[in-house]
């Protein structure tokens, strides 16, 4: 049962880290138009490892062993296909573009070749996100209505529908112009690939490090490209490195979340922090200040100061004033209520949170109830705090944010 159990924990994690690249690479080989053929290969291939490997033991190489496995069912299944519509139909498996298989050297290529196809201009500007999530991610539907703030079924409908669009497309990355237009929807899916890993939202873990590692890992692919080489890359790596120097203190032994105010600063990557500073220089060049300057220098501004007293709190509030006038976020928005708390007190945040209580997106959204808990906790509203967080714990699938809520509540009684 033991050895069942690691095999199972195996495939899982192999799962998470390599379903994305695996269907790259076999979109690669077998055409875009069997995209979901492909998808339910590989999830074949990693029910066919539970069985297999459970009693032969796990493979040396268990990424080319899924692979393999996955690559032989999507080739059985065209086969199928193509009989039951008839000999006579002229009906061809599509041709593999290369009679080998290649693991890791070629990974980066597939993976950013279907990056840019999913973000496609003709597939609608939520859809292209939402489906590289998915595809290349490896992203539940749950996970992707998560980040969007919406319901499954809603997020479910719109992946078929950017499916059947995806299929007339090829897997080109784009030049010029069109590159360009393509890159703002590719950035965006990194970005919401890292704020998963930074914040999972469900699971035993506060961090999955994995995605973190990725959306890094691909952007530096992009700045290696000369076509995507561009300021705004290079403050989106910032962002990312800036906060990945802070991930080990973000929990404690037991995998509790620790505020920021309650983190051990010695124990900060100052390796990561003197990267993320030198893209930062170098996203200041040129005109544009996109979100992720901004987010970036937010996150500097917390990563450079000495203790969480020294924090220029005014600073950060101007930072999220300037990102809620370029694109409004819920996100954005209840930070500046905590940033607004710690610079101005309780009464400034409660003023302005109950001006965010009329926007539909808030209720359905845990930080929202965490935060208006903090606020009327800090004001001495028990009552008002424990119902917050009451309403928190209900919409959180995340085990560390729901003990941290938990004994939030816990102390708030026992105060009493």
């Amino acid at each position: 049962m033991h050895a069942q159990e690691q095999v199972r924990e195996s495939i899982d994690h192999l799962f998470r880290h390599r379903a994305g690249q695996m269907v790259s690479i076999l979109t690669r080989k077998f055409g875009v138009a069997n995209i979901e053929l492909i998808e339910d290969a590989v999830q074949d291939s990693m029910i066919a490892a539970m069985k297999s490997w459970s009693y032969s033991g796990v493979p040396q190489n268990e990424s080319a062993w899924l692979i393999q496995t996955a690559k032989n069912r999507v080739i059985d299944q065209l086969r199928r296909c193509s009989k039951s519509e008839s000999i006579d139909n002229g009906v061809d498996l599509p041709e593999e573009r290369s009679n080998d298989v290649r693991f890791e050297s070629e990974l980066t290529e597939d993976q950013v070749r279907m990056m840019f196809a999913c973000c496609h201009p003709e597939v609608p500007a939520d859809s292209r996100v939402a489906l590289t999530l998915k595809i290349v991610g490896g992203f539940s539907v749950g996970e992707i209505a998560r980040a969007y703030l919406a319901k499954d079924e809603a997020i479910a409908k719109m992946l078929t529908r950017a499916k059947q669009k995806l299929r007339t497309l090829d897997l080109e990355i784009p030049a010029g112009n069109e590159l360009g237009f393509r890159l703002d929807s590719v950035l965006r899916v990194l970005y919401l690939m890292y704020n998963e890993g930074y914040s999972a939202s469900e699971g035993g873990n506060l961090i999955r490090r994995d995605l973190c590692d990725e959306a890094i890992r691909l952007a530096s692919i992009l700045l290696d490209h000369p076509l995507t080489s561009l300021p705004k890359v290079h403050a989106l790596t910032a962002l990312f490195l800036f906060q990945a120097a802070r991930i080990s203190t973000r929990t404690d032994d037991q995998g509790n979340l620790l505020l920021l105010a309650d983190q051990d600063r010695s124990q900060w990557d100052r390796g990561m922090l003197a990267a993320g500073l030198e893209h930062f220089r170098l996203a200041a060049s040129g005109d544009e200040v996109t979100d992720y300057h901004v987010e970036a220098e937010i996150a500097s501004i917390h990563g450079l100061a000495q203790d969480f007293a020294a924090t220029d709190w005014k600073r950060i509030i101007r930072c999220y004033d300037r990102l809620l006038e370029q694109n409004f976020s819920p996100v954005a928005a209840l930070n500046r209520v905590v940033a607004l708390g710690e610079h101005q007190g309780p009464h400034s945040a409660a003023e302005e949170i109950s001006k965010l209580a009329s926007n539909y997106l808030m209720t359905s959204y845990n930080l929202y109830h965490v935060i208006r808990g903090h606020v009327s906790e800090r004001l001495g509203n028990a009552a008002e705090a424990r119902q917050a967080y009451q309403r928190a714990a209900e919409l959180t699938r995340n085990e560390s944010v729901l003990r941290f809520i938990r004994k939030k509540s816990e102390m708030l009684i026992s105060e009493q």
